[in-house]
């Protein structure tokens, strides 16, 4: 029985060796997929070493689409506008913004405008800035300053509700506060109402809202993603994303990041940033969000992406760069083409390259309109 017991206890300790080894060998799986960027944008306005490039998000041009614009942060000053090969075209020093996202076709008395908006933390509001369709520069919209409520405003996205066909900001904070705020016109430019507050828990920062399924995803930095409805009435009701914390092995915290990229019947991916372990989670856009792999960026014609905050995606083509759609990330350490380290920046991919990382392959659908 001695000789019995001894050898139970040897089989057991294989057995949990060998699950802590395919548990490891699944997160060096998914670590070891990979892409490399096709450009890269001018470094950000402040220092090497400086932790100031955020957020990116994506405009459209709906009279050259080549002609498209990525919109970053500079939580040290303000909000920069780059072409698609990455030279900057403006800088806007409006203040330290942190998040930023795009709406489309907000109405106004004289046409329909496009909103480049972001959470400014140095007058703790909502900043809000028509967005030229001729060439993308940007200027001042919001009828006042529209101040929020929360301690120190953090992440931010729109939403334009596909139920009642209103227009929204989420703002959210540190401490896990957030808000929903009603968009509407005021004597020529965009005023606000608070009609949501809702308290996620822990530290928070990466927004998404699904703009067909009426869906908000929330990241937690320390404890994943929480998907909530994104009506104003849908109040604190909510759910964690199965394997969109550390239970999964390809996971490290923070949760930054979040985009989701659109495909027909409600099908598409939502994007997380997993800043723990420089990678970006991919998981269904449909029914339960089900995990699907991770992936890194690594060095290629331009440096790779470490340690990145903010993303966007995007399913429409842009040109012969970007015939499928294209994926954006900050960079938290970016290098020059000397390996010497300089100031953050942005990268950005074509979409086909990250589809093509799985088989069977990621859905490429260019039939999404975001207008």
């Amino acid at each position: 029985m001695k000789h019995l017991h001894s050898f139970f206890i040897l089989y057991l300790a294989l057995f949990i060796t060998s699950c802590m080894h395919q548990s490891a060998q699944v997160d060096n799986e998914n670590i070891k997929l990979a892409v490399t960027a096709n450009h890269e944008t001018d470094v950000i306005h402040a220092k090497e070493g400086e932790d100031a490039a955020d957020d990116p998000a994506i405009w459209v041009n709906p009279l050259n689409i080549e002609k498209s614009t990525i919109i970053g942060t500079n939580k040290l000053g303000g909000l920069s506008v780059y072409q698609l090969d990455g030279k900057e075209l403006f800088y806007y020093p409006i203040g330290n913004v942190n998040n930023a996202d795009v709406l489309y076709d907000f109405p106004l008395d004289t046409g329909f405008i496009d909103i480049a908006g972001g959470s400014n933390r140095t007058s703790n509001s909502i900043s809000l800035l028509k967005i030229n369709k001729n060439d993308g520069s940007l200027s001042p919209i919001e009828a006042r300053i529209i101040k929020s409520g929360v301690s120190i405003v953090y992440g931010f996205c729109f939403y334009k509700s596909p139920v009642s066909g209103k227009f929204y900001a989420f703002v959210n904070s540190k401490d896990g506060a957030a808000e929903q705020w009603e968009l509407f016109e005021n004597n020529g430019q965009v005023d606000a109402k608070l009609v949501r507050s809702f308290d996620v828990g822990g530290q928070v920062e990466g927004m998404v809202a699904d703009l067909e399924t009426a869906m908000l995803y929330v990241g937690e930095e320390g404890g994943g993603i929480w998907k909530y409805g994104a009506e104003p009435e849908n109040a604190d009701k909510r759910h964690r994303l199965l394997m969109s914390d550390q239970n999964n092995p390809a996971i490290k915290f923070d949760i930054e990041g979040l985009s989701i990229y659109y495909a027909t019947d409600g099908k598409g991916y939502l994007i997380a940033s997993s800043q723990g372990n420089y990678t970006y989670a991919v998981f269904e856009r449909e029914g339960d969000n089900k995990y699907l792999f991770s992936f890194k960026i690594t060095d290629g014609l331009y440096d790779g992406a470490e340690e990145t905050d903010g993303l966007d995606v995007l399913n429409i083509p842009l040109g012969k760069e970007y015939p499928f759609g294209i994926f954006v990330v900050q960079d938290g350490f970016n290098k020059d083409a000397d390996g010497q380290a300089v100031a953050q920046n942005f990268k950005m991919l074509s979409w086909e390259k990250i589809a093509h990382l799985v088989q069977p392959p990621l859905i490429i659908d260019t039939n999404y309109r975001i207008r």
